[in-house]
């Protein structure tokens, strides 16, 4: 058998790659099914809409309301994450997944929670909103020093024609 030499810079690049893998728990417990009657932690759900106001107030806490997607039986979302880095905002909608008992029937086909994020003082400026879900789904808020900017946003009820 012959052996070939490896680069340096191949070699640097599977010794990164190796050094990637960790033992954090799944992102995305439905990946890996949970045992009939147990919860898993669920970080990063599917996002279906946020309410994002034209301008926000500068140098105030904002607030804004976040809606998960249609959920599988047994998930639910019960808080949201925020996480500021430099000029970008990351929001991540976690709760929990529930496999129901063997058996059991699922009482809800769809839910759909909604939490609110708390958004600390932001500068005035452009911020990229992101969302910690596989969508990969961005969205902008400037933020101005201007009286009269949101320091609130609430979602509609779409099945109240809002």
């Amino acid at each position: 058998m012959r052996l070939l030499p490896i680069s340096g810079s191949l070699f640097a690049g599977l010794v990164a790659l190796a050094a990637c893998e960790t033992n954090e728990a799944p992102k995305f417990p439905l990946a890996t099914p949970v045992p009939p009657g147990t919860c898993a932690d669920w970080v990063g759900q599917p996002v279906e809409r946020t309410c994002i106001p034209r301008i926000a107030k500068a140098d105030a806490p904002l607030v804004l309301e976040i809606e998960e997607r249609c959920g599988v039986c047994g998930s639910t979302a019960e808080r949201c994450t925020v996480t500021l880095d430099g000029r970008t905002v990351t929001l991540s909608l976690d709760g929990k997944t529930c496999e129901p008992p063997v058996g059991a029937v699922c009482p809800e086909l769809c839910g759909k929670n909604r939490v609110r994020c708390q958004i600390p003082p932001l500068l005035e400026g452009r911020y990229d909103i992101r969302y910690n879900d596989t969508s990969g789904r961005t969205d902008i808020l400037d933020v101005r020093v201007e009286h009269d900017a949101a320091t609130r946003c609430a979602l509609d009820d779409p099945h109240n024609g809002g």
